[in-house]
C-alpha cells in the first residue's frame, strides 16, 4: 500500500513538463517565427563564431546582412524570386 505521506508528482512538481525550465508557448512560437523569417540567422551565427573563432570579432549585424544578401545573390538556388 502506499505511503499517504507522500508527496504526489503532478504538475505542480519542478520536474516534468510543467516544470520552470521548459519555456512558454509565446517563446516557442517567438522562436520559430524568427527562424522561418531567417532573423535567427544573425544569432547563429554570432554563437558559431564565438565558439570556434574567440579570437576575432564577429562581423556586426549590418555586415552579416550585406555579406548574406551578396552571398544569395551570387548563388542564387532554387527560389521563386
Amino acid at each position: 500500500m502506499a505511503d499517504p505521506r507522500a508527496t504526489p508528482a503532478g504538475p505542480s512538481s519542478a520536474e516534468g513538463p510543467a516544470g520552470p525550465s521548459r519555456p512558454s508557448v509565446w517563446a516557442r512560437a517567438r522562436w520559430w517565427v524568427r527562424q522561418l523569417s531567417g532573423e535567427g540567422k544573425y544569432d547563429a551565427y554570432v554563437a558559431h563564431h564565438r565558439a570556434h573563432h574567440p579570437e576575432r570579432a564577429p562581423m556586426t549585424e549590418r555586415e552579416f546582412w550585406r555579406a548574406e544578401y551578396a552571398r544569395q545573390e551570387a548563388n542564387p538556388g532554387s527560389r521563386c524570386c
